[in-house]
């Protein structure tokens, strides 16, 4: 398969490396690289902080090795590291602390190993080729990797795409995480139009092949415009197919597809058919989130009560989120919420907002456009925290003008008199 301009496999290798060191560490890091013969893609002064906002904008290297010295809270450092650069990243950490408790905690955190200052050759060596290889310390376990997260809806015209579409651009753009898309929809789906991209035979010949190969996977997927990601390159892909007859599959190559991508990527998040077909049940069992999107009405219902007795127990650390995702005007539902949730036995966990036709119509004009609702881009904005495992970030509120300040202290004075 010929390598296209658009594809995946980009720029990002798995002996890439990226460091970020304090400034009297940086030419004796930079002397072992040369005697290791690592080129770094870029070796710079500075810790999480820079390596943060260096992730903000460029493409994202196979290894980081960041220096955590002098962090207030390193583990929630790395966390945030871990969800900025995504599972295909190796994080090596460097830093003053000796404490076995500490490198412990970091391991668990998902760092490829944790290197004491100053650096020793051998060691650094060992922890790079390491990292390369994807080799993490212990008896040979995997590395963590990212979520997965499959979105359904309790009827047809749920929204699904439209709210994964969504949603992948918020968590690559706001939230600069590396995300993909999957449309499992394989006869009908609606992600490429929703993108603005044209779908090809990437999943197709992905759920064909012999085997999972990892770079046939790279190469299958679609590294979306950094416009739709908030001008950050290399966040947000796409994995789909032209719509074809149906063929069936099996569902065990679709398990081995979705454990490769959470090796690659923070956030996996798959729309789901309304038909289900070979592979969406066992999906649904694995996955990290269900998202099952509804409408109040006595057919969602009955559908949701169904899934909530299949995956409501969440004792295994799996979540079931139930969401409303109006598609009429307010008033024009046929059950209460209150009603709804009586019959399905558990609360909502979000209402969104009706988005009439504001959203459908920007897609006359290229991709979706979330700028033409704030409102429910504010919601989803809120939900992909959730997803992501984040506080919910409230939107700024407007500052008051000097003028307005002086109306509303007028307005309370009159108000008293």
């Amino acid at each position: 398969m010929n390598k296209s301009p658009n594809s995946a496999s980009s720029e990002r290798t798995a002996e890439s490396l990226v460091a970020f060191v304090a400034e009297p560490e940086r030419a004796a890091l930079a002397d072992m690289l040369a005697r290791l013969q690592r080129e770094p893609q870029a070796l710079l002064p500075g810790g999480v902080a820079e390596a943060l906002a260096w992730a903000a904008g460029n493409v994202l290297p196979g290894m980081l090795l960041v220096d955590l010295a002098g962090q207030a809270h390193p583990l929630q450092a790395l966390a945030e590291l871990a969800a900025a650069y995504g599972p295909a990243t190796r994080i090596i950490a460097v830093g003053d602390t000796q404490d076995v408790d500490f490198y412990r905690q970091l391991l668990q955190a998902g760092a490829v190993d944790y290197l004491l200052k100053p650096l020793r050759l051998s060691l650094l060596a060992s922890t790079l080729e390491r990292a390369a290889n994807g080799v993490p310390l212990g008896m040979g376990e995997r590395l963590p990797g990212g979520r997965t997260v499959a979105i359904t809806g309790a009827g047809g015209g749920a929204g699904c795409s439209t709210i994964a579409a969504a949603l992948g651009q918020l968590i690559a753009g706001q939230r600069q995480t590396p995300c993909v898309l999957v449309d499992f929809d394989r006869s009908k789906g609606d992600l490429p139009l929703l993108l603005g991209t044209e779908a090809d035979a990437g999943l197709a010949a992905l759920l064909a092949a012999p085997e999972i190969d990892p770079r046939m996977l790279q190469r299958s997927m679609h590294s979306l415009p950094a416009a739709l990601s908030g001008g950050v390159p290399q966040r947000l892909h796409l994995l789909a197919q032209r719509p074809a007859a149906h063929l069936p599959v099996d569902p065990e190559r679709v398990l081995e597809l979705g454990g490769a991508l959470t090796q690659l990527f923070s956030l996996v998040i798959w729309d789901m058919p309304a038909c289900h077909t070979e592979g969406v049940a066992e999906v649904l069992d694995h996955a990290d989130v269900r998202l099952v999107l509804f409408e109040l009405n006595v057919q969602c219902a009955r559908h949701v009560h169904r899934l909530v007795q299949r995956f409501g127990d969440e004792r295994s650390g799996q979540r079931l989120l139930l969401v409303l995702n109006p598609t009429r005007p307010a008033g024009a539902a046929r059950l209460t919420q209150a009603q709804f949730e009586e019959f399905i036995g558990r609360q909502v966990d979000l209402v969104l907002p009706h988005a009439g036709c504001l959203l459908a119509d920007s897609l006359l004009k290229g991709p979706l456009d979330l700028a033409s609702h704030p409102a429910f881009a504010q919601a989803l904005l809120g939900l992909a925290d959730k997803l992501l495992g984040r506080k919910p970030q409230a939107a700024a509120a407007p500052r008051a003008g000097w003028v307005q300040k002086l109306l509303r202290n007028t307005a309370d004075r009159h108000s008293y008199s």
